[in-house]
């Protein structure tokens, strides 16, 4: 029998149950089986950019799918195909590599699948975000509530904030796990982030480029005392990292990333990537538990309920002039 041209389009990727994890590989039939046993699915969604010379443009894309198969693995929950094209914000535009799409674009594609999604019966929709785009998704989900008329449980979630306790020790000394310690906090393309690709796929990082060229150091507009890092991590600071209107890779990081990624260690990101993992599996057992299959809580108003609609019946005005 002849090989799949692709190895992840043509290979049935099967869980732990021996049931398939992707939307994309089911049939109809396949998909009306999972609602029932299962009706959680996980939408990835992550961005083409560029992260230096040393990694591939679809990073962020390929770190949020990775998690969402290991979790689909382990739970039986279905993985969305995923989005490959985010919305930036204005100081990523213009390196070759990078992909940006209108963030009012994007909420209307992202709302637009969690609305067929819930159509094909998955009733609880959890919007995995492995990009810097945080700030966008949630409206999506309440366009998909207020405005399409979607009846189910969306979440939306980042990679990162799973691990946000072990983020925050980046720089104090602190160890994430026995003997390793992050540097630097996490800002793009740099120690943390090289460090999660690594790990989840080495093939796709150029470690002799990265050892040469992995240092460049970080301009601030606004010194960090007052403006988050990437993954707003740091609850201490007054303005959140999208916030601020920061240097524009395309005249001060024309290399594609920021700081100081040559400290990347795929140890680092096992570290964060199977805590993650961990912290994910955890919620959603407890989320198949508490919502079986086809059950969820109220997270919709109906229309007819809104007092804008009411009155529902009328009067014919007393009196019609004619002018």
């Amino acid at each position: 029998m002849s090989k799949p041209l692709s190895e992840r389009f043509g290979r049935v990727v099967l869980n732990r149950f021996g049931k398939k994890i992707y939307l994309d590989q089911m049939s109809m039939r396949e998909i009306e089986e999972r609602v029932r046993e299962c009706d959680i699915v996980i939408l990835p969604v992550g961005s083409t950019e560029a992260h230096g010379p040393f990694a591939a443009v679809g990073e962020d894309t390929i770190i949020g799918v990775s998690i969402a198969e290991r979790v689909a693995y382990e739970t039986g929950v279905t993985v969305a195909p995923p989005i490959f094209y985010g919305s930036h914000p204005s100081h990523h535009y213009g390196l070759r590599g990078t992909i940006p799409v209108k963030a009012t674009t994007l909420i209307e594609y992202v709302s637009d699948v969690i609305r067929w999604l819930a159509n094909a019966g998955f009733k609880k929709i959890i919007v995995l975000n492995s990009h810097g785009q945080e700030y966008v998704l949630p409206i999506a989900k309440d366009i998909a509530i207020i405005e399409k008329g979607v009846h189910a449980l969306i979440l939306v979630t980042s990679w990162w904030m799973w691990v946000q306790d072990l983020l925050r020790k980046a720089g104090t000394g602190e160890e994430i796990a026995p003997g390793v310690k992050l540097e630097k906090p996490f800002i793009h393309a740099d120690e943390v982030e090289t460090s999660v690709l690594w790990y989840v796929a080495p093939d796709l990082v150029d470690v002799e480029t990265l050892k040469k060229e992995g240092n460049w150091g970080v301009v601030r507009i606004i010194p960090g005392k007052w403006v988050n890092a990437a993954g707003n991590v740091f609850p201490d600071k007054p303005f959140n990292w999208y916030d601020v209107s920061h240097a524009p890779e395309l005249y001060y990081y024309p290399k594609g990333f920021v700081g100081w990624a040559s400290k990347a260690d795929p140890k680092k990101g096992e570290i964060l990537v199977e805590t993650a993992i961990k912290r994910m599996i955890e919620f959603i057992e407890w989320l198949k538990k508490t919502y079986p299959p086809g059950k969820i809580p109220r997270t919709w108003i109906d229309v007819e309920d809104f007092e804008y609609t009411k009155p529902k019946e009328w009067v014919e005005p007393p009196e019609i002039v004619k002018e």
